[in-house]
């Protein structure tokens, strides 16, 4: 049978209809089908959340376990296979911006002794490049290349903030932000603007949610053009460091981080951490 001719409709995800489309489209939809809440699944997950019929699915995900694309465990499941991560490690910029302020996170997370991450917005959503585990035991859920709500962490705010107009009002007639169900109620558009603005005044982003147990404190990075390219986030216990101890020694890092990216990735730049 033409494998041209199916006429299984796609998830939403999908972004064009199996009818006509190119392998290639199809073995990106099978790669597409795993998130950070599923990264294990079935040939028959795999083939409902790609919207490809069972045949096609088991003939893809099989020539992607071949190139290492995929794995699969004796039980028949299928999870992202090291390849697959072997060739995002190589993507640009984030390689060069990763490998810049990774030292920067090794001296902030040894001074602090709290949890921090770097993270790059990816459309209305932002993605961890790198993080260090703190001291203390924090619900921190996201982990190296999991996605990021930007509306729920400061973080995120920050990209938010340098994201401009068009983003922040998408997010808004969106309506729930992907913010946690099981705490205080979302801030309404109008609130998240005037957050947003404080943001981009203040140059930095503090986050508290009354029900939740931390604070989380985020600022921008910027590459020598100015740009905001990644923000660095810092999470501490609600009720740990207060945000005047905290907001110097984050500026400090996105200081010596800028300066790190202005010069290469091979320039060791040193915090200013007087204020500590």
């Amino acid at each position: 049978m033409d494998e041209s001719a199916d006429t299984t409709p796609p998830r939403a995800r999908g972004r064009r209809p199996p009818q006509g489309e190119a392998v290639l489209r199809r073995a990106a939809r099978i790669l597409e089908a795993f998130d950070d809440d599923d990264r294990h699944l079935s040939l028959g997950q795999i083939s409902a959340r790609a919207g490809l019929p069972m045949s096609t699915a088991s003939r893809l995900a099989s020539q992607l376990v071949a190139l290492g694309m995929l794995d699969r465990d004796p039980s028949g499941t299928f999870g992202v296979g090291l390849r697959l991560w072997e060739l995002a490690s190589l993507a640009e910029p984030t390689v060069s911006l990763r490998g810049a302020v990774a030292p920067l996170l090794d001296d902030l997370v040894a001074v602090t002794r709290q949890h921090v991450q770097l993270v790059v917005r990816d459309g209305d959503e932002a993605v961890v490049l790198d993080r260090r585990d703190g001291q203390e035991a924090l619900p921190v859920h996201y982990h190296v290349g999991g996605h990021v709500p930007l509306v729920p962490t400061a973080a995120g705010l920050v990209l938010l903030a340098a994201g401009g107009s068009t983003l922040l009002e998408t997010l808004i007639e969106q309506g729930d932000y992907r913010w946690p169900t099981f705490e205080s109620p979302r801030p309404s558009g109008a609130e998240l603007r005037e957050q947003v603005a404080q943001v981009r005044r203040a140059d930095i982003a503090v986050l508290r949610r009354p029900t939740s147990p931390v604070v989380s404190v985020g600022v921008p990075v910027r590459d020598r053009h100015g740009r905001v390219v990644a923000a660095i986030g810092m999470i501490v216990p609600a009720d740990g460091l207060p945000v005047s101890r905290i907001e110097p020694l984050l500026r400090a890092t996105a200081r010596a981080a800028d300066r790190a990216l202005a010069a290469g990735e091979g320039a060791r730049a040193q915090p200013d951490w007087s204020r500590w």
